[in-house]
């Protein structure tokens, strides 16, 4: 049962009693119903559980698009104003792009778990498919406004109350979480119903074309049967390691092995660079600090050093209550506690001594006993999701509270290193200030007291041309990343980063990307050659086996008379995983097949001979599956046609993207 709104919630023709009427489109009546309502309210009557769960996601996730404008340093020098496409009349701007790219970004890093460059965004195609959506919502809009299609203030209160996003617990519109989530957005409540009138009606115009879409029983049955049918083959197996006799090669072959494969020896772009950067460790080890400010602050946070009392434990950890009774009574009659452990319980000596513990460190039904006990007195079995428990303590440490002269090198090393950090934030700015008024690398370096280092080639992995990894005398990714966006006899900006580092380079020389002369790869072009060798031998004694198979010489028989084994495969499907029991490629010809087939296939590890033993068809399925089909394929079918209707609606409003902008501002 869904919850109704509030009575409260909106008075009629108005959003919220706060704002008062809302403005009524021209042309519609009192109840802002225009000529296409009859025919949307039946579409929304009409259509199925997927499509209104695709509007409220689509208005879901518009909350991530919405008021939300990138603080990134990729963007910061870019014009938010510039156009990057027009759609029919119109503009797509940067900053329609930041405001989605920027949530997206974020969203994939953390998936990741790691951030996401500039360069990593576009080729992963993220800023492409972002903009496609965008054109994509423009030509919506402005076929919706063709057809004049309008939504009334019914419908827009119907779409915000059976937002799930603004509910409660029990399914209720809830006021407040409506307020806080507009607000966190940077939306009014005005601004909020404005862009809900652009969304439903683009969301009504996919809703009208793709309702009805959906495939026949006979199209649901044979693909089922198609992606659930199995195969087995009997299969040989010619692994490339297991070839021989290949020898060694020519100077011929190896010239004419290195010209066809250029690419495997292809020397990636290096750049030599020389880099300035300084750290918050390098200035704190010249920073002292005042007695007299280590013992104002040892004052006010001497609870920070205060100790609390700890015990060094054991336990003998038991399996069952009727184990730990045993072990008590063992113990009650004198036994000697690790004896006790080992034999009766027969637990591990290594998990006999827990060691020195505060009670904030175990269990709370653990440390209540432990932190109770007298010296070297067992407790009673304590039960436990690990067990049962008997515990005794062998050493008590009474709290305390670290002297002055402890604490000391601890409050002197954060003392030093806060007053560091918030040093080194001046030293960047001024650094860059220097840089941007026209000093060179070096005297920046001078002036403040900045380490310099120069490295003559990296690659963007940081190895240098013998493949080593280049020594830098700071470890952040920041640095290959700005030398590979800086261009040759640029300095980049001075870059501040997360664990205080300052640092900036100038990009000294751009090795283009090359092949090795064969002199200096010779060892490897001798070792390609040979694999090639092999896997052409391998794959010339699968056709030679496929050859002998015939009617009355089937694989296995074929197989044994050159001493190979042929292995019955398990069922296969035709979805093969790169890392399942038959080779993909196989599988793929294996399903082309039909039974008593010989095909061969090869791929880097050898190749394979397999013999199609058996085709086995699923059957129809069941009602479930049909069902769970039937609907992938509805939305799958749905979404195909909404991309058709989009890509026709090009012809009438014209789509013109400035590439140039695009990749100048991102």
């Amino acid at each position: 049962m869904v919850a109704a709104p509030p009575a409260r919630l909106y008075h009629p023709r108005t959003i919220t009693p706060a704002l008062g009427p809302v403005n009524l489109r021209r042309g519609f009546g009192a109840d802002g119903v225009g000529p296409y309502a009859a025919m949307l309210q039946a579409i929304r009557t009409k259509a199925g559980s997927i499509i209104v769960k695709v509007l409220f996601a689509l208005l879901i996730v518009s909350f991530g698009f919405w008021g939300i404008y990138t603080r990134s340093p990729y963007y910061q020098s870019k014009s938010p104003d510039t156009a990057i496409a027009t759609v029919g009349g119109d503009t797509i701007r940067v900053q329609d792009l930041q405001d989605v790219l920027q949530p997206a970004v974020e969203q994939l890093s953390n998936q990741l778990g790691t951030t996401i460059d500039r360069q990593q965004m576009k080729q992963l195609g993220i800023v492409d498919t972002l903009l496609g959506q965008l054109v994509d919502r423009s030509l919506l809009d402005q076929e919706a406004q063709r057809l004049g299609l309008e939504v009334s203030d019914t419908v827009v209160r119907d779409a915000i109350a059976g937002n799930p996003m603004f509910r409660d617990p029990d399914g209720r519109f809830d006021r407040d979480r409506f307020n806080q989530i507009l607000a966190a957005n940077h939306l009014s409540e005005d601004q909020f119903v404005a862009k809900m009138r652009d969304q439903i009606p683009r969301s009504d115009l996919l809703i009208a074309i793709t309702t009805g879409v959906t495939p026949s029983p006979d199209v649901v049955d044979a693909l089922y049967r198609y992606r659930n049918e199995t195969r087995t083959a009997d299969i040989v197996s010619l692994p490339v390691s297991a070839a021989t006799g290949v020898g060694q090669p020519s100077e011929a072959d190896l010239t004419k092995f290195y010209d066809a494969h250029h690419d495997l020896f292809q020397a990636p772009e290096y750049r030599g660079f020389t880099l300035v950067s300084l750290t918050a460790a390098d200035l704190a080890a010249g920073i002292k600090v005042p007695d007299d400010k280590l013992r104002a602050e040892y004052a006010e946070r001497k609870g920070d050093f205060a100790i609390p009392e700890q015990r060094d434990i054991q336990q003998i950890l038991a399996p069952s209550e009727a184990k730990a009774k045993a072990a008590q009574a063992a113990l009650a009659a004198g036994k000697d506690w690790n004896q006790v452990a080992t034999t009766i319980v027969g637990q591990s000596p290594d998990t006999i001594e827990i060691g020195l513990m505060q009670r904030s460190e175990m269990p709370k039904v653990l440390a209540d006993a432990a932190f109770s006990l007298p010296l070297n007195q067992p407790s009673q079995p304590i039960q436990t999701s690990l067990g049962w428990h008997i515990l005794r303590v062998v050493k008590i440490v009474p709290a305390s509270t670290a002297s002055f002269a402890d604490a000391k090198p601890k409050l002197t090393a954060e003392f030093a290193r806060n007053e560091a950090l918030d040093r080194i934030d001046t030293i960047g700015n001024k650094a860059d200030d220097a840089l941007a008024g026209g000093a060179t690398l070096a005297q920046v370096a001078a002036k403040f007291g900045l380490k310099t280092t120069v490295v003559k080639a990296a690659d963007v992995g940081g190895r240098d041309p013998d493949g080593k990894p280049i020594a830098l005398p700071i470890n952040s990714p920041q640095v290959l990343k700005t030398l590979f966006a800086t261009d040759q006899g640029e300095i980049s900006r001075v870059i501040n980063t997360e664990d205080g580092t300052i640092f900036a380079l100038r990009t000294d020389k751009i090795t283009p990307p090359q092949v090795r002369p064969l002199a200096a790869v010779k060892a490897k072009a001798s070792a390609g050659w040979q694999q090639e060798q092999k896997r052409a031998a391998v794959a010339n004694e699968a056709k030679a086996l496929a050859a002998a198979v015939s009617p009355s010489n089937p694989l296995k028989a074929a197989a044994a008379a050159k001493k190979l084994a042929a292995t019955a495969s398990p069922p296969l499907s035709r979805q093969a995983a790169p890392d399942g029991p038959v080779p993909p490629a196989l599988v793929a010809k294996l399903f082309s097949a039909k039974q008593g087939q010989v095909v061969t296939a090869e791929d880097a590890r050898g190749a394979y001979v397999a013999e199609l033993t058996q085709i086995k068809d699923p059957g129809a399925p069941s009602k479930a599956a049909a069902a769970a089909l039937a609907n992938a394929l509805t939305g799958a079918s749905r979404l195909d046609f909404a991309a058709e209707f989009t890509a026709g609606l090009r012809n009438r409003f014209p789509v013109k993207i400035d590439q140039q902008e695009v990749d100048r501002a991102f």
